[in-house]
């Protein structure tokens, strides 16, 4: 469910009520120290973050609901303890596409950072071939001349592109796609 609309409107506290009412208002720290108890648990491990920024974003947001605050800190504090304890295992692997949005605690916790870029002309054409081995293309489809028009593609927007022609259609200088 989505709740949009403007500043003030109260998408927050009718978000905080029917978790209340559900009895779910505030587990999230309890989760959060599962999570990472469970990690160690079964280590080695990696746990995954994705949208790291919606959750561990700058905590200058004085929009921030105190419950979200709170599991901050515990996701902060457990990760901590994974680092303090050579005999455990456990990566902790985030990703973002806003990087400058993360608090600045949480960069300081990351050992590394990888910026992971678009795919080039060449490997656009491989993800192509992948995506597209199953299906019926033309003789004459050139996947490299393809893979060149669609500079700025990521691997994910070349996986949705081909879901919507399912007949065969003119793509332009004379590729076709069936």
């Amino acid at each position: 469910m989505l709740l949009f609309g403007p500043p003030g409107t109260g998408k927050t506290m009718l978000a905080k009520d029917v978790a209340t009412e559900a009895g779910w208002f505030g587990e999230g720290e309890k989760y959060v120290k599962a999570v990472f108890s469970l990690a160690s648990k079964i280590a080695p491990s990696v746990r995954f973050v994705d949208e790291v920024d919606s959750m561990l974003g700058r905590r200058e947001n004085p929009s921030e609901h105190e419950a979200m605050r709170k599991m901050k800190n515990e996701f902060m504090v457990n990760w901590d303890g994974l680092r303090t304890k050579d005999t455990e295992r456990v990566l902790v692997l985030a990703a973002t596409n806003r990087p400058l949005d993360l608090d600045e605690a949480v960069i300081r916790r990351l050992p590394r950072i990888l910026m992971v870029n678009l795919p080039d002309a060449t490997s656009r054409a491989k993800i192509l071939r992948v995506i597209l081995a199953k299906e019926d293309l033309s003789a004459d489809m050139d996947l490299d001349s393809v893979a060149s028009m669609t500079d700025g593609y990521s691997g994910s927007d070349l996986k949705v592109w081909p879901k919507g022609l399912s007949c065969e259609c003119f793509i332009g200088e004379g590729l076709y796609f069936s």
